[in-house]
């Protein structure tokens, strides 16, 4: 049957462009100019975690259809025309008029201004007892002032060049305000959060704002940093206020940090299953192209050709390049890795959408009303009322990269538990425990994965359908999107609690993989060798024999070995030497009958001598394989990640509890390098969003795989 190729990867170039343009900007190779027309996911990134200053474009086209639009408002005003929110109230108060044009855009900053901000989160050294906060990270502060200059240098809100670049002032010197975590809907707009950061422009006394960073950290009264960095208050004229806040930029803003994690994290997830395929010793020639080409989503070819090209080169497992024909145990791998692709795959499809959707939303006009504006006589424009405000769109995105998180996390789950598993992990040992002591190290993890997945499941519930109409029955519906965004964050974390998990179970289990590998490699050279020092020496055997016996025998102690994983390598050594007595004892009926049962004795207690011997040189507490070993034996993508976590970060394999730092400290120990499995962990999670590890992993692999 001919079918057509499909080389899709739009994915992972959407991952890696927005990884590397956050990295360049990080490393300000490039300027931040916004124009209204250009921001980007990884701007905003770049300035909100980052600190990378923007400036607005001084372009005179700009600040001419800004003036523009300013003008046009003041000719309609002059006309009397009735201007919502300029000359009249708010929302289902519209009906009123009124001729205190300036002092109505304060009217609307007081009642907005309703959020809650406690003494704590005011002074945030007093709170030893971890109240949580009850604002928003500064993060997200700085993306929504970002965000909204972006939508409002459009020149379609009739807002001021100069009130604009007083949001970016607060950016340039360092003041974030504290915006309530609680308390909008996102429609009209995020009106609560933006009120928040117009009253820090304007100097409002009880709207308080974060100098520096840090241990230098200062909470106060943005009138107080005004005057402190010599800041002028902003006064705001006709519509100002209104145009500022009656905008989906905190919602959008949030979101493009969510959605930036969950791409990382997604992209992390194909790898991920490569690596857990390795650790199974897994059969995957589900990631064979024409599987994947008869059923042309798109999204699961991605999913399928990733993987593959992260497994190129392992040598962990089998079907790669050909289909494996013969052999014992399951013909096909479990459905976690196995339908991964199809698993996956949609989801990609739905986030590349949801990225398509926040970056459009950046560079668009959200505001209410509008100001059309006529570049050949401003008294021929309009002021217009419209619904932009409405973020259904974040919203959208939001419940499809949340669904997403999910489902990611319940494949990554079944991996894990699946590794961690003595009945379904192909031959590793019990928790992963690598020691020669009875152990459970990799316990915790177990239990954690299902607690992280069941925390994550109650968060993928849409939060589109829980609209309450709201504001006297005129915001009816309403979008609802900085809460969304909000769980989508919250569920990208989890996200990656669960992924640090599963980077550092499936570091331990290459590991231990590999260091079975290794024995069974060197076992099998010392059953095979006929000589003195050869397993089975001493049957009185020919070279000839030795050789037909040990082909037979081979298989069933690899076998064996595999089998007996329920405890410690040593209890494995016993396994094979009681499995292979039988097979030798017919072997030497039909060969050599007139053999005594003393020989007999005598070869098995010399077999597990041999058996035992080579074992103990190469298991803990005996120096065991090296990274390097381990990470030569995996695919170009996963050896990445692994050298990354060992090399980089300096996590080692855990022994159980012989690397336990309380054992030791007990035991008159040294405890330097002892870790608890969540203090290792911690610095995988801590790397994996805050530093730099997919960055560096994925530019590895693209790099050694042009070379």
């Amino acid at each position: 049957m001919t079918v057509t190729r499909h080389n899709q990867s739009a994915h992972m170039s959407a991952t890696l462009h927005l990884l590397r343009r956050a990295r360049e900007l990080k490393n300000k190779q490039e300027n931040i100019v916004l124009d209204g027309n250009n921001l980007d996911i990884s701007t905003i990134v770049s300035v909100a975690r980052h600190g990378v200053e923007p400036t607005i474009s001084d372009d005179e086209a700009i600040a001419k259809r800004l003036d523009l639009s300013v003008q046009t408002l003041a000719d309609n005003i002059a006309q009397e025309c009735v201007i919502y929110g300029v000359n009249t109230g708010f929302g289902g108060s519209a009906d009123t008029r009124t001729k205190e044009l300036v002092k109505l855009q304060t009217h609307l900053l007081q009642f907005i201004q309703s959020g809650i901000v406690t003494s704590a989160d005011k002074n945030p050294a007093s709170n030893s007892e971890r109240q949580p906060s009850h604002v928003m990270p500064p993060a997200w502060a700085r993306a929504a002032i970002v965000a909204r200059t972006n939508q409002n240098l459009r020149g379609h809100s009739a807002i001021r060049k100069s009130v604009l670049s007083s949001l970016i002032d607060l950016l340039k010197n360092d003041i974030t305000p504290l915006i309530p975590l609680r308390g909008t809907i996102s429609a009209s707009g995020d009106l609560m959060p933006m009120a928040y950061i117009a009253g820090a422009i304007m100097g409002n006394p009880d709207v308080f704002v974060q100098m520096g960073k840090g241990a230098d950290a200062k909470i106060m009264p943005s009138s107080e940093a005004l005057k402190i960095t010599g800041l002028a208050p902003s006064g705001l004229g006709p519509k100002e206020a209104l145009g500022l806040i009656n905008g989906t930029a905190p919602s959008v803003a949030v979101a493009s940090l969510a959605l930036y994690d969950t791409q990382q994290l997604a992209l992390l997830s194909q790898m991920l299953t490569a690596f857990s395929s390795e650790c199974l010793a897994g059969n995957v020639e589900w990631t064979q192209p024409f599987i994947h080409d008869v059923r042309p989503h798109p999204g699961q070819i991605e999913a399928a050709n990733n993987i593959r090209r992260f497994l190129k080169g392992s040598k962990y497992v089998v079907g790669l390049e050909s289909q494996r024909k013969f052999g014992e145990g399951l013909c096909q791998d479990r459905y976690s890795t196995r339908t991964a692709p199809q698993w996956v795959g949609p989801y990609l499809e739905d986030l590349l959408l949801a990225q398509q959707q926040l970056e459009t939303e950046l560079n668009s006009t959200s505001d209410n009303p509008l100001v059309d504006t006529n570049p050949e006589s401003p008294t021929c424009g309009q002021v217009l009322n419209g619904g932009n405000f409405q973020a259904t769109a974040v919203t959208s995105a939001m419940d499809k990269a949340r669904l997403a998180i999910q489902m990611i996390g319940r494949m990554l789950w079944s991996q894990v538990t699946e590794i961690i598993n003595p009945a379904t992990n192909n031959g590793l040992e019990a928790n992963l425990n690598a020691s020669a002591v009875e152990g459970f190290t990799m316990k915790g993890i177990d239990i954690n994965m299902s607690a992280y997945m069941s925390e994550l499941a109650a968060l993928a519930h849409p939060v589109s359908a829980h609209v309450m109409s709201a504001e006297m029955h005129n915001q009816g519906i309403n979008s609802l999107a900085l809460i969304s965004a909000r769980r989508t964050m919250e569920a990208a974390d989890i996200l990656a609690h669960m992924s640090a998990c599963h980077i550092y179970v499936c570091c331990q289990a290459a590991e231990i993989r590999a260091n079975h590998k290794r024995f069974l490699s060197t076992l099998r050279t010392k059953v095979e060798d006929a000589s003195e020092f050869g397993a089975l020496h001493g049957l009185g055997l020919s070279a000839e024999q030795i050789e037909a016996l040990s082909k037979s025998l081979f298989p069933i102690i690899e076998k064996n070995w595999y089998k007996a994983n329920t405890n410690t390598w040593k209890d494995r050594v016993v396994s094979v030497a009681e499995a292979v007595m039988s097979p030798v004892s017919d072997f030497m009926a039909a060969n050599k009958p007139e053999c005594p049962a003393s020989t007999i004795i005598a070869f098995k207690k010399n077999f597990h001598s041999i058996v035992s011997a080579t074992a103990d040189a190469m298991y803990y507490p005996n120096p065991t394989i090296s990274s390097e070993d381990v990470a030569s034996q995996l695919g170009d993508g996963t050896s990445q990640l692994y050298n990354y976590v060992r090399t980089k970060l300096n996590v080692p394999a855990h022994y159980g509890i012989m690397d336990d730092p309380l054992y030791n400290h007990q035991n008159g120990l040294p405890t330097e390098g002892k870790k608890t499995i969540g203090g290792w962990v911690g610095i995988v999670y801590e790397n994996l969003l805050e530093g730099d590890m997919m960055d560096k992993v994925l530019e590895n692999w693209v790099h050694e795989k042009a070379e």
